[in-house]
C-alpha cells in the first residue's frame, strides 16, 4: 500500500520483449477466517508454522492480531500501546522465531516509519529500525530471504534497503528512478533476484550480486498490483488499483527458465462480491490465504470516515 490513497501504477518490466498468452483458470474460494473487529483495516497478513497462526496487521487499529489457525480464535499479538504506529506489510522468520513488521506514524508531524522486530512467541518488540524523515522514509513491505536478512521497499526513496541479521546494519541495496514508489517485495528461492512492485514501472527485477535492475522493457498486465509473492516458478500478486471494481483480481505470472522473464499469466479470481480493496496474502501448503476487504477505502490517518459501512473482516483461501 503506498500511504493511504492507494495510487499504484505497475506494469512489468523484462530483459526482452516477449508476448504473454493469457487465460482464466479461476479457483474456487471459500471464507478461512473471519474478524468481527469491523474497524480493524488490515494490511499485512502472514503465517507461522511452529505457532500454526496467522498474524494481521491493523491500520486503524496499530496493532497485530494472532489467529489460531484450528479454531480461527484470534487475540492481540500486540497491542495498539507497543508502536501506536500503523501497520502494514509482515513476515516471519521461523528458524529465529521472529515476526518483523513495518510500520508508519499516524501522525505527519513528527513522522516516523519503522522496521519492527518481535519475538514471536512472547511478542516482546527486540529492535526497531526506524527512520524519521517523510521526505526519505516510507517502509511498506518486506520479504526475507533464506539466512533471515530483510529486504524492505521505501516507497519515499524509490530503493529498498537490506537488514544484515548478523551485523544488525541497515544497507542500501538499490536506488533507481526506474523503480518510482517501490511496493510489494518478494525474492526467488536461490535468493539471486527481488522482485519488486514499482509504481510507474511495474515488477522490477532486482540483481542481488549486482544490485542493479534487469528490466529494460516495459508490459501493462501488472498494472495496479498491491501483495506480491513467489510461488512455483511464478509471481503472485493482487490488482486492486484498476477503473472498475469488477476488474479487481488475483493474478499469476509464470515466468520462463531465466526467472526475469514472464511467459505466461492466468487468473486465479476476479470480481468476487467479497473484494473490498484486498491487498496481501500468504501462501500456506499450495493454500492461498488473502485479506478480501480491507476496507482501506474507508480510512484515513484521523480515522474511519463512515462506521455504519463498516463489515466483518474476511480472510478467503484458495487452493493452487
Amino acid at each position: 500500500m503506498r500511504g493511504l490513497n492507494l495510487k499504484k501504477t505497475f506494469y512489468l518490466l523484462f530483459v526482452i520483449p516477449i508476448l504473454f498468452c493469457f487465460h482464466q483458470e479461476y479457483h474456487k474460494s471459500e471464507v478461512a477466517f473471519t474478524i468481527g473487529e469491523k474497524d480493524l483495516i488490515p494490511e499485512g497478513i502472514t503465517y507461522s508454522s511452529s505457532t500454526k497462526s496467522f498474524y494481521l496487521s491493523s491500520l486503524n487499529k496499530t496493532k497485530i492480531i494472532q489467529i489460531d489457525s484450528t479454531t480461527g480464535k484470534y487475540r492481540d499479538f500486540i497491542s495498539s500501546k507497543v508502536l501506536g504506529m500503523m501497520v502494514l506489510g509482515l513476515a516471519v522468520d521461523e528458524s529465529n522465531k521472529v515476526l518483523w513488521a513495518c510500520a508508519e506514524s499516524l501522525e505527519d508531524n513528527p513522522y516516523r516509519t519503522t522496521v519492527a522486530k518481535f519475538d514471536l512467541e512472547t511478542g516482546r518488540l527486540l529492535h526497531s529500525y526506524e527512520g524519521n524523515d517523510t521526505l526519505k522514509y516510507l517502509i511498506n513491505d518486506l520479504v526475507l530471504d533464506s539466512k533471515g536478512n530483510v529486504y524492505y521497499t521505501n516507497l519515499a526513496n524509490h530503493s529498498v534497503f537490506k537488514i544484515d541479521i548478523e551485523s544488525n546494519r541497515v544497507e542500501l541495496i538499490l536506488k533507481d528512478m526506474n523503480m518510482k514508489y517501490p511496493n510489494g517485495i518478494t525474492i526467488s528461492p536461490d535468493d539471486k533476484y527481488l522482485y519488486v512492485a514499482s509504481d510507474t514501472n511495474g515488477i522490477c527485477v532486482i540483481d542481488l550480486k549486482k544490485r542493479k535492475l534487469l528490466n529494460t522493457n516495459l508490459s501493462e498486465t501488472s498494472k495496479g498490483i498491491d501483495g506480491l509473492k513467489f510461488y512455483k516458478n511464478s509471481l503472485i500478486g493482487i490488482q486492486n488499483e484498476v477503473q472498475n471494481k469488477s476488474e479487481i483480481k488475483i493474478i499469476r505470472y509464470f515466468l520462463d527458465s531465466t526467472m526475469i522473464r514472464m511467459s505466461e499469466q492466468m487468473i486465479i479470481d476476479q470480481d468476487n462480491p467479497t473484494f473490498d480493496i484486498p491487498t496481501t496474502f500468504v501462501i500456506v501448503n499450495n493454500n492461498l490465504f488473502c485479506i478480501a476487504n480491507s476496507q482501506i477505502g474507508n480510512y484515513s490517518r484521523k480515522g474511519i470516515k463512515d462506521k455504519s459501512i463498516l463489515t466483518n473482516v474476511n480472510i478467503l483461501k484458495y487452493k493452487l
